[in-house]
């Protein structure tokens, strides 16, 4: 199959009204919280206060803290990612940020309309070159639905590995993946797209 064409660029202003319609989309938040936790802006429902707290956060934490946009071919917005520091002593059930290691925890979401088209594995593996390039990140780790196979599937794909230290934690499990693999599978070994 061929990957599927889209860009990945860092939020507008103008991307809040989509990201707001997507986080409430019953199907696209099944099993994700009320809205993304990490964030810290996106509760507001005033779309100038978020991007005021977004972009100020930003100022404060760096690249590391960013929301990202997938927007197709014909620059319709399709999904989403975002990505925020942990900080020292940050857990997650049984599993524990390891010491003085710069870690991000990010996911990926998509319009129900783009599932099951290749844009989950291609849009992850964009995402995990992102943080790799951009940001001092160290370990990526995201928190996937243990009953969303779907999205296990994905994050796999994209080279990230099962923390098999607990089974899950709040339905959700963790799954890692650092800038040594990173390097081996998307410099040496060449991690294609799709």
């Amino acid at each position: 199959m061929e990957a599927p064409r889209f860009s990945l660029d860092e939020m507008q202003e103008e991307d809040l009204p989509f990201l707001f319609a997507l986080w409430n989309t019953p199907e696209v938040m099944a099993y994700a919280d009320e809205f993304p936790r990490l964030r810290g802006w996106s509760k507001s429902e005033e779309i100038h206060t978020a991007w005021k707290i977004y972009t100020t956060r930003r100022a404060e934490l760096g690249t590391g803290y960013t929301q990202l946009i997938i927007k197709g071919e014909d620059g319709q917005r399709i999904g989403e990612s975002f990505f925020a520091p942990l900080g020292e002593g940050y857990a997650f059930g049984r599993w524990h940020k390891p010491e003085g290691v710069f870690s991000l925890m990010g996911d990926l979401k998509l319009a129900p309309d783009f599932w099951g088209l290749g844009f989950g594995t291609a849009g992850m593996r964009q995402v995990v070159r992102w943080v790799f390039q951009y940001t001092d990140c160290d370990l990526f780790v995201v928190p996937p639905h243990r009953y969303n196979p779907a999205a296990e599937r994905v994050y796999q794909k994209a080279g990230f590995i099962l923390y098999t230290g607990m089974r899950s934690w709040r339905n959700h499990k963790i799954m890692q993946l650092t800038k040594d693999r990173y390097k081996k599978l998307y410099q040496q070994g060449g991690m294609e797209l799709s």
